[in-house]
């Protein structure tokens, strides 16, 4: 037994699973689950339902901007499109189905910076979907995706959302800034290779020749 565990978890296997993210999915998915239901239990399910989002109803975090409350949201995240929980089922279970399968058939090309934003995208999805598919009022009392995290811009209130919403907001933004950073790169090693007709200065040059003219 020894001897496999020295096998297993050598330095090259460990960095291997941390770079994989897949301790990030498990954590912020139980993050999630867990969080959901110590605020279920601290404010009721009757008083979520009606949503208040009055400041004094909440718990301040910081002061006039980031507070704790309870809402049970019946639509997607930050609390969007229609009020059909068939649909948005059908769409979380296709999300997540997608997201785990290309992350399993192109791993091996995968950049570091796609794994983890993968893996959270994957994470806030199942979040969400366990509460879609499993929260009805026969089993737990309510019906709908619990969100607790409420967020103040003066007096405006941002629609409340969770760590599973969170998660899936920071992994697509994490993939679309790598994806333009990725292509920029790319543009100027072209540019550099002679890929191009003009260079970027020789391109200028020519249109502001081409507008005097």
């Amino acid at each position: 037994m020894k001897e496999f565990f020295k096998k297993v978890f050598t330095k090259e296997n460990m960095k291997k699973f941390f770079l994989s993210f897949i301790w990030l999915m498990v954590l912020v998915f139980a993050l999630d689950i867990m969080s959901k239901w110590l605020v279920v239990n601290h404010f009721g399910v009757e008083a979520m339902q009606m949503g208040s989002r009055e400041k004094e109803d909440l718990i301040t975090i910081i002061p006039n901007f980031l507070y704790i409350g309870g809402s049970i949201n019946p639509k997607m995240a930050f609390s969007l499109g229609p009020d059909s929980r068939a649909f948005f089922i059908a769409v979380s279970v296709v999300l997540s189905i997608a997201l785990i399968g290309f992350y399993i058939w192109k791993y091996k090309k995968l950049t570091t910076v796609e794994r983890l934003a993968i893996a959270l995208m994957i994470s806030g999805a199942l979040g969400n979907l366990i509460d879609r598919a499993f929260y009805w009022p026969s089993t737990v009392g309510f019906s709908g995706v619990v969100d607790w995290i409420q967020v103040f811009f003066g007096d405006y209130a941002f629609p409340m959302f969770n760590l599973a919403d969170s998660a899936l907001v920071v992994g697509v933004a994490i993939l679309l800034v790598y994806v333009i950073i990725d292509s920029i790169k790319d543009g100027i090693k072209a540019s550099k290779e002679g890929q191009y007709k003009y260079s970027p200065k020789e391109l200028k040059e020519a249109n502001e020749t081409k507008n005097e003219e």
